[in-house]
Order: structure tokens, then C-alpha cells, then sequence
């Protein structure tokens, strides 16, 4: 009992280390859940699905996004059905991400290439950026795309507002 009492405590802190290096508050103008990005946006969009980057630059196999059915609302998610999420640090179309080390362990970045389904209404074009390393990753309207270590299983938005920074893409 007190080895996974002491499991449980370690992992919690890891979690609040995780939050420290990915946020830094809300951001000027932050609307909550959906962020700026649902803002600016129509309040949120959604979702494709790929295995998180693991480091090299290896060709990747096309997946497509799908919607999921959260706490926070229908999302978009990975083709595994995990929920995807942008960061309010990035800067939209900056070609950068303002997640790296640290921060991209416990917000792994979403690789190309996507696509989106037939018919499926996104907040913009999906898009890439180049990260260190060569890793591709995809972007929706200019913002990179994130899934969360948090999440164990599809349908999850755990990482949703996340010292207010991180957000979920909602559907209409």
C-alpha cells in the first residue's frame, strides 16, 4: 500500500512539473475553455490522430482526424480517438512552437500527414510546421497540434485549461 501511495505521489508531481514547463498563466484575452483559438475561430474545431513524435523523421503513414464525444464537448481527435489540443503560447502561422522539451514529452506533438474526412468542417487549413529534428507537425488555421500523455484513453480531455493555456479543439 505505501509503495503505490508513494507511486501515485510521484506521479502527481510529475504532473505539476509538467504543468510548470508547458504554462505560464492566462494569456491577455484568453476566453477559457476553447481559448483564444475557439475565439478567433467560432469556439473550436477538431481532430486527427497519430501516434506521438518519438524523435526521428521516419516516413509516417497518412492518418485521418476524427470528432470525439468529451466532458468539454465534441472534440477533434487522432484516428486513435485521442483528443487533440493547441497551446496558447503558440503564435498562429509563426511556423514555430513554443512547446519544446519538456513541455512536448507531456504535449506530444501531432505528426503529419493527416487528412480530414470527407465533409468533416475544420476552423481552417490543416497545415505543417517543421520541428527540430525534422519531425513534422500538424497545424489547424496556423497553430500547432498537441495530444496529451494525461489522456489514457479516448473521449478523455484531461489536459482541457491547463493553467489556462491549453485547450481542446471543438466542433460545431
Amino acid at each position: 500500500m505505501m509503495r503505490s501511495q508513494g507511486l501515485a505521489a510521484a506521479g502527481l508531481i510529475a504532473a505539476a512539473l509538467a504543468v510548470t514547463a508547458c504554462g505560464h498563466g492566462s494569456p491577455a484575452g484568453s476566453t477559457g475553455a476553447g481559448g483564444a483559438y475557439g475565439a478567433a475561430y467560432g469556439g473550436g474545431y477538431g481532430g486527427q490522430s497519430s501516434p506521438p513524435a518519438s524523435g526521428s523523421a521516419a516516413p509516417a503513414e497518412t492518418t485521418s482526424l476524427k470528432t470525439e464525444s468529451t466532458g468539454a464537448g465534441t472534440v477533434l481527435a487522432s484516428s486513435q480517438g485521442m483528443t487533440l489540443y493547441y497551446y496558447g503560447e503558440d503564435k498562429p502561422g509563426s511556423g514555430t512552437s513554443a512547446c519544446t522539451g519538456t513541455c512536448a514529452s507531456y504535449w506530444p506533438p501531432l505528426t503529419a500527414p493527416v487528412t480530414a474526412p470527407a465533409g468533416m468542417r475544420l476552423p481552417g487549413p490543416l497545415g505543417t510546421i517543421t520541428r527540430p529534428g525534422g519531425i513534422k507537425q500538424v497545424t489547424i488555421n496556423g497553430y500547432p497540434i498537441y495530444t496529451y500523455t494525461g489522456d489514457k484513453a479516448p473521449g478523455q480531455a484531461t489536459g482541457n485549461g491547463i493553467e489556462g493555456e491549453w485547450h481542446v479543439i471543438k466542433m460545431p
